[in-house]
């Protein structure tokens, strides 16, 4: 290259270097005399060098300390598809050191309104958030500033997160979900989140969504500090929603009903089996079971990490259904029974009826009604045709009465172990 031309080279990149700064400057649009004092500060806030999209320090190993405080509106929780929305006012407050200015010199102005797309603003995310929502980590509303810099933003927002359902005690089942949220690329360092020193959660306007009513609220800020980065931390702020079922209307349903059923299955075990009013009540309550189970897979979730005990509670009482019509058509056969019952039934019998065994046997079956199928004659060949069945009817009321004090037990034992309590 001649001398010449790297001359003119040197020449050329001076003039750049000296009309650059006048360029950019020439870009910024002057001071406006005839504005008002707030319009001048935002021309000098916002017109000229601000950038909102680096973090508002002018240190860059300075982090942005973000203060977060929820107001809650209003929850909704969805068991089936254990996913819990969180609609709020969220109040982000944090210092901006690009956003100060003298109020002496705009007329004494200490704050001003700009809306947060002019500004720097953090992105609060959801990190258990629910993939199959777009929820957008930036806010949309109307920020106040002071003199200090001091940058406050109430949007509000949706949050819609993973809550696993846990249904052992449905319909009075208590659900505990946590939100996390932070900050989805910056470190700690960079940008901070942290709780209002003073009220950082506000129920004062909340509504209860529809089936479940809050009963507490708790918040944890996790530092973040994983043994992967141990130069770098990931803090997380914590909120944990107790929700409780409103279980009236569960309740009348599947609870209620339960308990009928087996009421119904302990009389039926009372009531004699000549006229089949025993086997079609125990039939009906077989049939009710069958029914309260479709009606509680219609209302809990398919794949839950655990069971209802209600289900375990009708699970075990079709059993004992079963168990008494099994029975009752044993004992309609022994009824039926025409053959000289064997020699240890008969002793048995005599044991039973000398014994105190006695008074814990019910004897809902008469042996005397037996004669009422057969021709009344006084030949000795009825009476002891008569005599004969007695024995199996006498037996037939022993297996009775135990098998009516075997459930009385067994129901007491899953009354108490299986049925759902409201304990709050």
């Amino acid at each position: 290259m001649s001398p010449t031309m790297q001359l003119c080279g040197v020449f050329i990149s001076v003039i750049l270097a000296v009309t650059a700064p006048r360029a950019i400057i020439a870009d910024c649009p002057e001071a406006d005399p005839e504005r008002h004092q707030e319009g001048n500060l935002h021309h000098d806030l916002l017109s000229c060098g601000y950038n909102p999209d680096y973090r508002p320090v002018k240190d860059h190993n300075t982090p942005v300390t973000v203060k977060i405080r929820f107001a809650l509106k209003y929850i909704s929780f969805d068991s089936l598809e254990e996913t819990v929305t969180l609609h709020s006012w969220v109040a982000m407050s944090w210092k901006d050191e690009y956003l100060k200015w003298t109020p002496s010199d705009y007329g004494g102005i200490k704050e001003i309104q700009v809306e947060s797309h002019e500004i720097w603003t953090p992105r609060m995310a959801l990190f258990n958030a629910d993939a199959s929502l777009y929820q957008s980590d930036s806010i949309y509303t109307t920020c106040l500033v002071t003199e200090e810099g001091t940058v406050t933003c109430v949007p509000q927002m949706a949050h819609s997160g993973i809550c696993r359902t846990y249904l052992r005690s449905w319909p009075f089942d208590v659900q505990n979900c946590s939100l996390y949220f932070g900050s989805w690329m910056h470190k700690g360092e960079q940008i901070n989140f942290t709780f209002y020193k003073t009220k950082p959660v506000i129920v004062d306007d909340y509504q209860d969504g529809p089936g479940w009513k809050l009963i507490n609220t708790a918040h944890e800020r996790l530092p973040g500090a994983y043994g992967c980065c141990p130069n770098s931390t990931y803090p997380m702020l914590k909120y944990t929603f107790t929700l409780k079922r409103e279980a009236a209307g569960p309740a009348a349903i599947v609870v209620v009903p339960s308990v009928v059923i087996v009421l119904i299955t302990l009389i039926s075990l009372l009531l004699d089996i000549k006229d089949c009013t025993r086997l079609l009540l125990l039939c009906f309550s077989l049939y009710g079971h069958f029914m309260f189970l479709t009606e509680i897979g219609f209302d809990i979730p398919k794949h839950s990490s655990d069971t209802p005990i209600i289900l375990l509670f009708v699970r075990d009482s079709m059993i004992i259904n079963l168990a008494a019509i099994l029975v009752t058509l044993l004992l309609m056969s022994f009824r039926r029974k025409v053959v000289a019952a064997p020699v240890w039934i008969a002793s048995f019998n005599r044991l039973l009826q000398s014994g105190p065994a006695r008074y814990v046997v019910f004897t809902e079956f008469d042996p005397s009604e037996t004669t009422e199928v057969k021709v009344l004659t006084e030949d000795n060949t009825n009476e002891e045709k008569t005599n004969v069945n007695a024995d199996w009817i006498h037996l037939a009321n022993f297996l009775n009465s135990c098998v009516f004090i075997i459930a009385i037990i067994a129901y007491f034992v899953l009354v108490c172990t299986y049925i759902p309590r409201d304990d709050y």
